[in-house]
């Protein structure tokens, strides 16, 4: 499994030798099939989620907290787990940042005694979350001289079902030792793009870094879909790239999270933009005519519409339903 790391750096060198965005596409979707029942799956039967982009200020952070209080707010034990170096989770949620991500993965020590509660408040009840903070960055170096580093996170992931129904990663936006590591833990990922060309490309690079793990014999998780961030009607930009996703990417394009300023600002607050704006854009979706369109509060019925049509899930997770 060491190759998987090696061959990283030399993705960009496939497409010219006829690997459009097209086949990537079809090459995931024949896989995660082929591979949804393989055994090291088993070993973590809770639905574990990775959301990522290899472009920074798509808003990752924001979704994985977002959906992760969503879920929570549902009535759904979740765990947040944080895999960058700023932390950046801890601070959305107003709480401090800590090592646990080093603990884990360093220390050994296990993850009952690393998790805390993502807050006091009650709306927070059943979202706690695994911190990260700049010690990550040793708990990655430590890694790159372990044997079999790709799967440290998914051994260590061992009996997460027996507390939560869902875990959701927060990956940084590169491609290491953890960000694949992440990859091999998770059942499915979700990739993030603010609607913008640089950020678009970032989906590609991420899809070819699946590729590279099913080229190099890992099994991959299966894609959820592609979740347009920063939407604003008003741009020939936004709407360009969102109809260039939908081409590429058909049904897998879930709706748009509109632009929307409560979503810069429920950070500086510590809260979640449930508790922050309940009824704001991001959530409830861009008002067109006597509809609403996009928003977190659609993209977690996805979510939950996904895990309830799982063949994989249904037997634990019989509740899980919008």
């Amino acid at each position: 499994m060491a190759g998987i790391i090696s061959a990283l750096p030399h993705l960009a060198s496939i497409l010219p030798y006829g690997l459009t965005n097209d086949n990537i596409l079809g090459i995931i979707e024949s896989d995660t099939r082929e591979i949804r029942g393989n055994a090291h799956r088993n070993e973590v039967s809770v639905p574990t989620i990775a959301i990522l982009n290899q472009k920074g200020g798509v808003a990752k952070t924001t979704t994985a907290v977002t959906l992760g209080a969503g879920l929570a707010l549902r009535g759904h034990r979740t765990l947040l787990i944080d895999l960058d170096s700023q932390g950046n989770v801890s601070d959305a949620l107003g709480i401090r940042k800590g090592p646990g991500l080093y603990q884990l993965l360093v220390g050994k020590k296990p993850w009952r005694e690393l998790v805390i509660p993502s807050g006091l408040v009650e709306s927070r009840r059943l979202l706690d979350l695994l911190p990260g903070d700049k010690t990550t960055v040793e708990a990655k170096i430590y890694l790159t001289t372990q044997p079999f580093r790709e799967h440290a996170l998914r051994r260590a992931f061992d009996l997460l079902d027996q507390v939560y129904e869902f875990v959701i990663l927060d990956l940084a936006p590169s491609v290491d030792v953890l960000h694949v590591g992440a990859l091999v833990a998770s059942d499915a990922f979700l990739v993030v793009t603010r609607l913008d060309h640089l950020a678009v490309v970032g989906v590609n690079d991420a899809l070819l870094t699946l590729v590279a793990l099913k080229d190099q014999g890992a099994g991959f998780p299966e894609l959820l879909g592609i979740l347009p961030t920063f939407w604003d009607r008003t741009t020939k930009e936004s709407e360009h790239q969102l109809s260039a996703l939908a081409k590429t990417f058909g049904n897998r394009l879930w709706p748009p999270i509109p632009l929307d300023v409560k979503a810069r600002e429920a950070p500086a607050y510590g809260q979640t933009l449930w508790e922050y704006a309940p009824r704001c854009r991001a959530l409830m979706g861009a008002e067109i005519g006597e509809r609403h369109i996009g928003g977190y509060g659609q993209a977690l019925e996805r979510l939950l519409d996904h895990v309830a049509a799982s063949d994989r899930y249904q037997s634990k997770h019989r509740m899980v339903s919008p």
